[in-house]
């Protein structure tokens, strides 16, 4: 089997599962575990997917085109995005950074809102350009193609001239003890500074990240003014984010 074939098949087998092992893809390509570790390893340099311990995971923006492309409905993003959008109005600056979930609320966007919508990642933006009231500002910097978007100390000095209204942060993981929290500690450093100039904090998150923890801490839980998630407020599972000054939609 040819590289390019045995890279097609990691591919499409992420854009179904949203993860997958070294070891379970030696079997399913019959090569080697370091065979499968390089073509994980040039496809990450190529931003088509994320390299974790021991496997992969889907790369952000190309997960929601594949499952668009696949007819599949992640009724989780559904959910979030409807309560998200109660939270933007009309001729506000919101800011948005990376991830899967964001992508997917700035997709919904109702096409007769005028908005402000600042963020650093490209794909976002391009995703906005059929909304003619929305304007969009494309934070500069230093691309890095395993995040999928800009950082650096001019994406900083961007964030000097913007106060943002409502700031949608991605996050990894989120635990009501531990925080907020990533896996790259320069990112990390990105969204304290995004906090530290909008006037309301959001955070969108799918319920695999629910009390999980991630190397690279943003903040506290508390820090927050909304935590949204596809689970009812009153979920078992929320239990120990209750009563702190955060709502919870």
């Amino acid at each position: 089997m040819l590289k390019e074939e045995r890279q097609q098949i990691i591919l499409d087998k992420l854009s179904t599962d949203k993860k997958v092992t070294l070891v379970d893809l030696g079997q399913i390509l019959n090569v080697s575990y370091d065979s499968v570790r390089r073509d994980i390893i040039e496809l990450e340099d190529r931003g088509l997917l994320k390299k974790v311990h021991g496997g992969a995971i889907a790369n952000s923006y190309l997960s929601i085109k594949a499952s668009k492309g696949l007819g599949i409905v992640n009724t989780e993003f559904v959910t979030i995005a409807k309560k998200a959008l109660k939270l933007i109005e009309n001729h506000k600056i919101i800011l948005m950074d990376g991830g899967t979930t964001n992508f997917y609320i700035a997709e919904q966007l109702p096409k007769n809102m005028e908005l402000t919508i600042v963020t650093n990642n490209p794909h976002l933006a391009t995703a906005l350009a059929e909304h003619p009231k929305i304007e969009i500002i494309l934070l500069g910097g230093s691309f890095y193609k395993r995040y999928q978007i800009t950082m650096g100390s001019k994406t900083f000095q961007d964030l000097e001239h913007i106060h943002a209204d409502v700031y949608f942060m991605g996050t990894n993981s989120i635990n009501p003890e531990l925080g907020l929290a990533i896996r790259h500690y320069e990112e990390s450093l990105l969204k304290q500074k995004m906090m530290s100039i909008s006037r309301k904090i959001v955070t969108c998150v799918i319920e695999e990240k629910i009390n999980r923890e991630e190397n690279y801490k943003v903040c506290d839980f508390t820090r927050l003014d909304y935590l949204i998630t596809s689970l009812a407020p009153n979920d078992s599972l929320l239990a120990g984010f209750r009563n702190k000054n955060v709502e919870i939609l």
